[in-house]
């Protein structure tokens, strides 16, 4: 590649050129703290909500590709008066090297200008509130130099969307000073309601920090005076005069800069750690910067960080003949899925700052936290479970800080609830929670069980006349957000999504005693499947649902969004389509929605806007939700296909939208090679095949969890650990190491006959097992697996005559 490569061991991506296509950016997190920061020191930081308490400036939206303001380092040389960056960044000058790595947990950038060597490791310790930069100078000349170091960052405080809307009158009520060489920064006004109406009328609790460990010649604090008038960061006068003037910003547009200068020998190395924070009283700013004034602390505050990650990574790897696909599973897909489990969609590079927390995407995001992080997937269980109503509705979306939030009507969101509480269930064993009692977000509080069952009542009593689970508000497809404001249109993905649940329900219920619940949802199960397939039936295909004035979309009638690949995808999935249907479905996704890049989220693009569609019809032909390969439904793909055995297909499906393989073209692709997008391109747009909108993305969690469950066939049931994979047939074999209710199972596939699926032989721990259900163990023990795919035989007991833990093959 021509901008980069990951590492040998994959656990880095280093950068080789700063220039990138688009910015490729990091986010470095304790869970408290967020510092997004692109290769070179681009980007932005806030503390637990993005909307509220912003502490850095974003790059603006609408210059995203300048990659700045962000954490920036400037250098002079004070005998020639050349200065330059030490990230490149925003200087842009010319460099003899330049290196970026992008770790789990940090970034590192090293550069050499004119003989003099600049290393800064960024991270976020897991126990402080802080950003740290690890600064090192080098002198590699064989004459003394004067280097002079000017650290900045760009002050945004608080309010993001205010500041954002009123940037000229938001900062006149910022204030910062400088005690104890500590550079402190905050707002008077806080943009924020505690309750559901009222207007703001507080300071910020807050302070924003900044600090050095090396000697300061002089600091700023007001952007007029260090940047300078019809200036910008590329040039600022006072870095160009190399002379900081100790000024205020009180009532201002304020930034935190330092001055330092070193006199550095032939050979000579300097080191020192800047510190941004935030604290809630000054005094513990001084503690901060007392711990890491120590390069030695700031050392340990890094292997911190790095004995998290090891800890968290290991505890679920694969060894497979693809090593993109190695690289991936282990290290950056699981990686992502961490990062967005705890951000959300609250914030990113490109889209800037809000204060939501998504229901429907929380629920998702834990799915790929669970076999690394059952404790805190509980918690997170408990907490989305308390933003329900007692009749089974949810908020769509609320502020974590304040607890406001928006119950707007999409039908997805009781599934969602379903399906997060069934999954954890599975992956812990903990059925006593059902009888935990959680509280409603409105007031009074049930059981866990409770929750589950009003969830799909709730459902189940907005059903149309034709008995298919009606759209509302929308579905997953939030731009389907017309289709049934009347009350009348329906959703098949819905539909599909409440069998899957109910049929999963039932067998639950069935297991913990409660017969004759599970009866009522069979009875309910079976109507359903019956309404499907008599109504959503198109030919060759199930059309996506029907609007509010009763015509289909998503049908061979239509001339634009002919097929939905999601009602193909969720019919396999939920098993509401015969083996004869659900192979024609996903033929037809092959045939009309396949693409370069993966299959499309639908075909053809709309080229003109359907008032009764909805802002999926707005969308650029070709853009976000308009015909493009939109990544996180192609995961249900995969998952499909691997339902149907064909494990080829799946796993061509995960190399066309997988980052590994897509990165490797950089100039179509553009956005980092890394981690997933949101969407690509589709063939209706002229970026046909470019990236968009990174990191925050559901794709992370169920691409992960897709690998685990359905690829490599290592998936979570109730009473054990179901081995089954669903392979590419050229793999030999591949190993596991998996984590399962506190026990380790270490599994080693062979495939001798190169088959997709089928499992012939299973030996636990040396002796042949007659399942592919392997036990539960006791905590602590490890116990060796070995799978032997082929032909299956009477010897071993297959999936389908198994208990309806796991839908048949």
């Amino acid at each position: 590649m021509s901008y980069g490569h990951f590492s040998d061991d994959g656990r880095e991506y280093i950068i080789t050129r700063p220039d990138t296509p688009r910015p490729w950016a990091n986010y470095l997190t304790n869970g408290r703290y967020c510092a997004i920061c692109s290769q070179t020191g681009g980007g932005h930081s806030f503390f637990e909500t993005s909307g509220y308490n912003r502490i850095t400036q974003a790059v603006p939206s609408q210059v995203v590709m300048r990659d700045r303001p962000g954490r920036y380092i400037y250098l002079r040389d004070a005998d020639t008066g050349e200065y330059w960056s030490a990230t490149w960044q925003p200087v842009c000058g010319k460099y003899d090297s330049f290196e970026a790595r992008h770790g789990v947990g940090y970034t590192s950038v090293f550069s050499s200008v004119n003989g003099i060597e600049s290393h800064i490791t960024y991270y976020v310790p897991p126990r402080d509130d802080v950003e740290v930069w690890m600064v090192s100078l080098a002198n590699r000349t064989d004459k003394p130099r004067r280097i002079q170091a000017f650290p900045f960052v760009k002050w945004d405080l608080a309010n993001y969307a205010y500041n954002a809307v009123e940037a000229n009158f938001s900062i006149l009520f910022n204030e910062s000073c400088v005690e104890d060489e500590i550079i402190f920064a905050s707002t008077r006004f806080w943009n924020i309601t505690s309750g559901a109406t009222g207007n703001p009328n507080t300071r910020w609790d807050k302070w924003a920090f900044m600090s050095s460990s090396a000697p300061q010649t002089a600091f700023d604090c007001f952007e007029e005076e260090f940047t300078g008038v019809y200036r910008d960061y590329t040039n600022p006068i006072a870095v160009e005069r190399g002379q900081l003037s100790n000024s205020k910003g009180d009532g201002c547009d304020i930034l935190g800069a330092f001055q330092h200068d070193f006199v550095l020998q032939p050979g000579e190395e300097v080191r020192f750690v800047v510190l941004v924070g935030v604290v809630y009283h000054k005094k513990d700013a001084i503690s901060l910067r007392q711990r890491y004034d120590d390069w030695e602390e700031a050392e340990r505050g890094l292997m911190e960080v790095n004995r998290y990650w090891e800890s968290y990574l290991s505890r679920t790897t694969a060894q497979t003949p693809s090593i993109e696909f190695d690289y991936t599973f282990n290290t950056w897909n699981k990686y992502q899925a961490w990062v967005t489990s705890r951000w959300s969609r609250m914030d990113s590079y490109y889209l800037g700052g809000s204060s939501i927390v998504g229901h429907r995407d929380s629920w998702q995001d834990m799915l790929a936290i669970l076999p690394n992080d059952l404790d805190w997937a509980r918690e997170r269980v408990i907490y989305l479970l308390e933003h329900q109503f007692p009749d089974g509705s949810a908020l769509h979306n609320w502020d974590p800080l304040t607890n406001i939030g928006a119950k707007t009507g999409h039908s997805d969101d009781t599934m969602w609830l379903v399906l997060g509480v069934l999954e954890y269930l599975k992956e812990s064993g903990d059925l006593v929670c059902l009888d935990e009692a959680v509280r409603y977000y409105d007031g009074g509080s049930e059981t866990i069980r409770q929750h589950m069952i009003r969830a799909i009542d709730y459902t189940l009593a907005h059903m149309s006349e034709r008995g298919i689970p009606l759209i509302m508000a929308a579905d997953w497809n939030d731009g389907l957000d017309y289709v049934g404001r009347q009350g009348r249109g329906e959703s098949a993905m819905v539909a599909a999504h409440l069998a899957w649940m109910l049929r999963e329900v039932a067998s639950l219920m069935w297991f913990v005693g409660s017969d004759a619940l599970a009866q009522k949802y069979v009875e309910e199960h079976g109507k359903l499947v019956r309404n499907i397939n008599q109504y959503l039936w198109d030919g060759e295909w199930y059309i996506r649902g029907t609007r509010d004035d009763g015509e289909s979309f998503g049908s061979s009638r239509n001339i634009e969004g002919r097929i939905y690949l999601n009602a193909q995808s969720w019919m396999v999935m939920s098993g509401s389509a015969s083996k004869n249907r659900a192979l024609r479905a996903m033929n037809s996704v092959k045939k009309h929605l396949d693409t370069d890049y993966g299959p499309a989220l639908f075909l053809p693009a709309y080229r003109e806007p359907d008032p009764k569609m909805g802002i999926i019809t707005r969308f650029a032909p070709g853009t976000k939700e308009n015909g493009t390969i939109f990544c996180h439904p192609t995961c249900w793909a995969i998952m499909a296909e691997c339902i149907l055995g064909r494990g080829d297909q799946a796993y061509e499906y995960w190399k066309k939208v997988s980052f590994a393989f897509n990165g490797q073209r950089p100039e179509t692709y553009k956005v980092e090679p890394y981690v997933y997008c949101e969407y690509i391109h589709g063939p209706d747009s002229p970026y046909y095949g470019q990236g968009e909108f990174t990191w925050t993305t559901g794709t992370a969690a169920w691409m992960w969890k897709v690998a685990i469950d359905w690829i490599l066939g290592v998936g979570a049931e109730i009473r054990g650990l179901l081995v089954d994979p669903c392979i590419p047939s050229e793999w030999d074999s591949f190993k596991v190491i998996r984590h399962f209710r506190r026990a380790k199972y270490e599994i080693e596939v062979e495939n001798p006959d190169h088959v997709c699926q089928g499992v012939r032989e299973v030996y636990v721990d040396g002796s042949r097992h007659c399942s592919h259900l392997l036990p539960v163990f006791p905590a602590g023990e490890t116990h060796q697996i070995k799978v032997i795919m082929g032909e299956p035989t009477g010897a071993i007991e297959q999936p389908e005559e198994m208990v309806a833990d796991k839908l048949p093959r």
